[in-house]
């Protein structure tokens, strides 16, 4: 095994990793995850819950009732991460590292910045482990792709490169590139367009790999990413 792949975040970045990743998950994912993590804060108690939010609201929303001290309140979605991030923010850098590495799915302490001498967090992200058995999985199924769009910067190489063939599948609204899009149909397609497979093998090739969507070039962007979308570029441990 190769050196052990570092970054160093600071708290307020590192925080910030924690909200994105679990505003991914879905609401039972995420009730999973907050609910033994607040619980190991203490001065808490809490249980779960179905409720109707409103008379005329006709969804039950599961959700997680928390309690401290004399007041009670029930929280779902976006309002239960947020909840769960100021609590976070309110904990010393250690905590805050115990709880990066649980959610992260990685390991990660507390430890001063070489250069700025600042307070933040050492990641050991594990990505060292990852490499792309050009299984497709990624773009095969694109209906729960982890993003169906690209920046500016992805459409501008393209033309800079005249590679109207690529951007013939991009359709531009409003500040949004969106992909891949059947120029033929105007629909999106259920795969990427430029997946080949190999022949007499399960393995596949990206026809655009020298200039594909950044995203594409950088995923997964972290272990808990890859394993989110079920990547299997890592081996078992």
């Amino acid at each position: 095994m190769g050196r052990k792949n570092l970054k160093f975040v600071s708290i307020s970045e590192a925080v910030k990793e924690l909200k994105n990743t679990l505003m991914m998950q879905s609401e039972l994912k995420k009730q999973e995850e907050i609910k033994p993590l607040i619980e190991g804060f203490g001065n808490f108690e809490i249980r779960k819950d179905r409720i109707k939010m409103h008379p005329l609201d006709f969804v039950d929303r599961n959700g997680l009732w928390i309690k401290s001290d004399s007041s009670e309140q029930f929280y779902y979605g976006v309002d239960l991460v947020e909840i769960f991030i100021d609590l976070v923010n309110s904990k010393p850098p250690e905590i805050i590292a115990e709880v990066y590495s649980r959610i992260e799915m990685v390991s990660a302490k507390v430890a001063r910045h070489p250069k700025t001498d600042g307070t933040g967090i050492l990641v050991e992200t594990g990505m060292e482990k990852f490499e792309c058995i050009q299984c497709g999985h990624c773009c095969l199924d694109l209906s729960d792709a982890f993003e169906t769009s690209v920046p500016d910067s992805d459409v501008l190489r393209w033309e800079r490169e005249n590679r109207y063939d690529i951007l013939d599948w991009v359709v531009s609204f409003v500040g949004l590139n969106d992909i891949w899009v059947n120029p033929k149909t105007d629909e999106p397609v259920d795969r990427c367009p430029w997946l080949r497979k190999l022949p007499k093998k399960d393995k596949y090739i990206c026809r655009i790999h020298e200039t594909k969507p950044d995203h594409c070039r950088n995923f997964p962007k972290s272990k808990r990413h890859a394993i989110d979308n079920d990547c299997k570029g890592f081996s078992a441990e």
